[in-house]
């Protein structure tokens, strides 16, 4: 019997939306401020490397989160630049915040199915937070009047592991007193959301609204391509 509800955020919840042009030109712009003598295709190559750890896996560091400080000391490290704190600590807050300037989109429906199912399931959110931090998102969530749809929220940058550790997953389930069999988590990702659901015992639901292909021997136990019909699975499972 399903008791708890989990959802993954990026392309399941919100439509996909990259900020990485602007912390680009918010870079550049900070070292020509420092006069720095460097080209703005310089600077946008080398972030496109190091901001975003491109040459390392996340197996290969084991799905620990990636910190914003640490992708912005990444990159100035290879400008050699020699970053003072107070530069960093105000990067940092210009390149976390920059989503609320202009918020990514709802997923059609989902704000119905939320106030759906709300009232007889425990929700939850798992989400790999990438650069935006949980606050944030969560004041996004404030803005969109869905927030209070959620009775945990979790983030990487909370826990300090990515999606598919097994982590990601416990801390929920442990905080709303939930076995895995009776949780179902839904989200857009193989090797992050079904992967790490269904290693942790969970159900799961691949939301695939965009018609992929299915490259991966990970297999849901269910697929979507609308969110509201998660709604007959649901009451299909209680």
């Amino acid at each position: 019997m399903i008791q708890v509800i989990t959802f993954d955020l990026w392309n399941t919840l919100f439509n996909n939306k990259s900020y990485s042009e602007l912390r680009i030109q918010k870079l550049f712009h900070f070292l020509q401020s420092k006069e720095i003598p460097i080209l703005f295709e310089d600077v946008k190559r080398i972030f496109n490397a190091k901001f975003h750890f491109s040459e390392v896996t996340f197996e290969e560091i084991e799905f620990r989160h990636i910190y914003t400080e640490e992708r912005i000391s990444s990159v100035l490290n290879e400008i050699n630049y020699e970053l003072h704190q107070i530069d960093l600590d105000s990067l940092k807050e210009e390149f976390e915040s920059l989503m609320l300037q202009d918020p990514p989109k709802l997923k059609k429906g989902v704000k119905s199915t939320l106030e759906i199912l709300a009232p007889d399931f425990k929700i939850g959110l798992i989400s790999n937070t990438g650069v935006t931090p949980g606050p944030i998102l969560s004041e996004v969530f404030k803005r969109y009047d869905i927030l209070q749809y959620f009775d945990e929220t979790i983030y990487s940058d909370e826990t300090g592991y990515f999606k598919p550790h097994p982590k990601m997953f416990e801390i929920p389930l442990s905080r709303f007193n939930c076995k895995p069999q009776n949780a179902i988590h839904i989200g857009d990702m193989l090797e992050t959301d079904i992967k790490g659901a269904k290693d942790y015992n969970m159900l799961t639901v691949w939301f695939n609204d965009s018609n992929k292909i299915r490259s991966s021997d990970m297999v849901p136990d269910y697929e979507i391509k609308k969110i509201p019909e998660i709604i007959n699975i649901i009451q299909d499972l209680s």
